[in-house]
C-alpha cells in the first residue's frame, strides 16, 4: 500500500470518527433537551368530577321529578391553576343552571393570585359574578380573601376564606361571603379515609341556615353504604332530610348507586324520595378557593344527596 492510499484511509477513518462524535454530541443534545422539557414543565388533572341524577319525589299532595348533572375539573400546569365546574337541576320544566370557572398563579413565596367567575341563571334571571382572589398558603393551612363584581344587583361582593389540611386526605374550611348588604356564612368538611368518606356543609345567612352532611362506608368488592342527613331553616320553614342507599363501584372511581328517603318539612306532609344515579370522580381537590357557585352546589350535594359536587 502506498503512502498515498495510507494517508486515504487515515482520513477517511478521521472522518467516520469525527462524523460518529457529531452523532453522539446530537443525540446528547436531543436528549437533555427533552429531559429538561420533561422536568420543566409538569403538568396534570389532579380532579374530575361527573355525574347524572334522577330524584322522584312523592307525597300525599301530588309528585315531581327533579334530574340533575354536572361535571367539574382541576388542571395544574407547573405554577398555573385552571378549574371549571357546571351543575344544572331540572325541576318540572323548569332549570337552574350553575358555571364556575377559576383561574390562579402561585408565587414562589406561596401565595397564589388569581380570578374567577361564577354564572347563574334560574328561570332566565342571569346573574354574574366576577373576582379577583389572593390567598396564601403555608404548611397545610390557607387564608385568602377576594372582591368582586355582581351584575343584575350591581353590588360588590367581598369574602375572606381559610382552610386547613387536617391530613392529605381531609380538609376543613370556612368561607364568609358579604353580598347585597347580607353576609353569608359556610364551613365545610371534606375528608376521605381508606373505608369512609363525609362531606358535611354549613351554610347560615339572614333568614336561611342549613346543615348536612353526607358519607359512604366501603364495605368491599366495590359495594359501599351512602347516606345523608340535613336539617334547614328556609325562611322560617323548617325541616329535615334523610336517605340511606347503596353504591357499587364498576370500574375505578365510577359508581353506580340508589338510595331512599325521606323531607319532612314542619307542618307540611312528609315527602318520599328516591335516587337513581350514576357518578365519577379522581383525584381531590388542591386549591382552596370556593366561589360562591362552588359553595352552593357543594351544599346541594350533602343535602339529601341531590348532587355530587
Amino acid at each position: 500500500m502506498g503512502k498515498s492510499e495510507k494517508a486515504n484511509e487515515l482520513l477517511i477513518g478521521d472522518f467516520l470518527r469525527a462524523e460518529n462524535e457529531i452523532i453522539m454530541f446530537r443525540k446528547f443534545v436531543i436528549t437533555s433537551l427533552l429531559c429538561g422539557s420533561a422536568t420543566a414543565a409538569s403538568a396534570e388533572f389532579t380532579y374530575g368530577n361527573a355525574f347524572a341524577k334522577y330524584h322522584s319525589l312523592n307525597a300525599d299532595g301530588g309528585s315531581a321529578d327533579i334530574r340533575t348533572l354536572g361535571a367539574g375539573m382541576e388542571y395544574r400546569y407547573n405554577s398555573f391553576t385552571f378549574s371549571g365546574e357546571f351543575g344544572r337541576i331540572y325541576v318540572e320544566g323548569n332549570a337552574l343552571d350553575s358555571t364556575n370557572f377559576g383561574f390562579g398563579y402561585t408565587l414562589s413565596n406561596g401565595v397564589t393570585l388569581g380570578l374567577d367567575y361564577s354564572r347563574f341563571d334560574l328561570l332566565g334571571q342571569d346573574v354574574d359574578i366576577t373576582s379577583a382572589f389572593a390567598m396564601l398558603t403555608t404548611g397545610e393551612f390557607t387564608l385568602g380573601a377576594s372582591i368582586g363584581e355582581a351584575s343584575e344587583i350591581d353590588e360588590q361582593v367581598y369574602s375572606i376564606f381559610g382552610a386547613w389540611d387536617v391530613t392529605p386526605t381531609g380538609t376543613v374550611g370556612l368561607d364568609i361571603v358579604r353580598v347585597d348588604n347580607e353576609t353569608l356564612y359556610a364551613g365545610y368538611v371534606d375528608y376521605d379515609l381508606e373505608r369512609f368518606s363525609v362531606q358535611a356543609d354549613l351554610i347560615s345567612t339572614d333568614g336561611v341556615d342549613v346543615i348536612a352532611a353526607s358519607g359512604a362506608y366501603s364495605l368491599g368488592y366495590g359495594m359501599s353504604l351512602i347516606g345523608s342527613l340535613g336539617r334547614f331553616d328556609l325562611g322560617g320553614a323548617g325541616g329535615n332530610a334523610i336517605t340511606i342507599g347503596g353504591q357499587y363501584e364498576f370500574s375505578p372511581g365510577a359508581n353506580i348507586e340508589l338510595a331512599v328517603g325521606r323531607i319532612s318539612v314542619d307542618g307540611a306532609d312528609s315527602i318520599n324520595l328516591a335516587t337513581f344515579g350514576l357518578s365519577y370522580e379522581m383525584g381531590r381537590r388542591s386549591s382552596k378557593r370556593r366561589t360562591l357557585g362552588t359553595i352552593l352546589t357543594g351544599a346541594t350535594g350533602s343535602i339529601a344527596g341531590l348532587t355530587d359536587f
